[in-house]
């Protein structure tokens, strides 16, 4: 038995070495049967990339690098590389690559596209606003330094759309975890958020619904004067949006008015609207 075991694993690592040795033989020959010079190996790999054979084009960019070390294709082929796990979404190999080719060509004018692919693999993994934006957060924060490294570069119309969208993604991720804080009576929680946004991103889609938010938390804590400058505020920049007739309805007491099941005995709705029109317009004006 002992002998049949023996035999057995004697057969099993010689069929193993051979098959390595086969293998090594056949790479060996991917370089040894070479005879494409740099440039034409760069655009065999891009022809494979075109018909969406990528490792075969790997395949031709790691012959370069092997073949030609020295090579401005070389340098270029890193990069190259990089985008094709980036296609093959394998971003961990993409940023290693990203990470290296920034390490050994610090100085070269490719570094922009290495940044630029290394923020990319971030983009590309963000999720709605109510998951975590981890990965909006790094890929803001890289586009940003790109934005500020790198002024002018061919990537900056791309790059400032791109830090809109995630701008907008981290500030309705914020305004939801507000919203949650305010459903749970937390006020001065749910302000943290909101002041947040207030302060650090202004522009976004979620301001208005924030300014709406920041006028009715300090409304119910009596702080008057400041949720009336979160109105004002509102009313300046967005007259016409829903969040500023809310907003107005709070201060002027009217929501009040409005939850009362004879409000309509009060009041007209249309001359009710038209009033508010024209008080709105007087405060634009005031406030100007």
């Amino acid at each position: 038995m002992r002998k049949l075991i023996l035999t057995f694993l004697f057969i099993f690592f010689i069929s193993c070495s051979s098959n390595d040795t086969t293998d090594f033989a056949l790479d060996q020959n991917l370089y040894e049967d070479n005879n494409l010079k740099d440039y034409e190996l760069f655009a065999k790999s891009n022809a494979f990339i075109l018909s969406n054979e990528l490792d075969l084009a790997l395949r031709e960019l790691d012959k370069i690098d092997v073949l030609f070390p020295s090579s401005s294709y070389a340098n270029k082929g890193m990069l190259l590389s990089a985008y094709i796990y980036f296609l093959k979404k394998d971003y961990e190999k993409t940023r290693a690559i990203a990470q290296n080719y920034k390490k050994y060509y610090p100085g070269n004018k490719n570094i922009v596209y290495a940044n630029y692919l290394d923020a990319m693999t971030y983009y590309v993994l963000i999720k709605k606003p109510d998951y975590s934006q981890k990965n909006a957060y790094e890929a803001y924060d890289k586009f940003n330094f790109l934005i500020n490294a790198y002024p002018n570069s061919k990537y900056e119309i791309d790059i400032i759309t791109k830090l809109i969208i995630l701008d907008n993604s981290i500030a309705a991720n914020k305004l939801t975890t507000a919203k949650f804080y305010y459903d749970k009576n937390n006020f001065y929680g749910a302000l943290i958020y909101l002041k947040d946004i207030f302060q650090n991103h202004n522009s976004s889609l979620s301001i208005k619904e924030t300014l709406y938010y920041l006028t009715k938390i300090y409304k119910y804590l009596n702080e008057i004067d400041i949720a009336k400058e979160y109105a004002a505020i509102l009313a300046y920049n967005f007259p016409k949006s829903k969040w500023y007739e809310k907003s107005y309805n709070l201060i002027n007491d009217t929501e009040t008015e409005k939850n009362k099941k004879n409000w309509f005995n009060k009041f007209n709705p249309i001359r009710l609207f038209t009033n508010v029109e024209k008080e709105k317009n007087f405060d634009i004006q005031k406030i100007d």
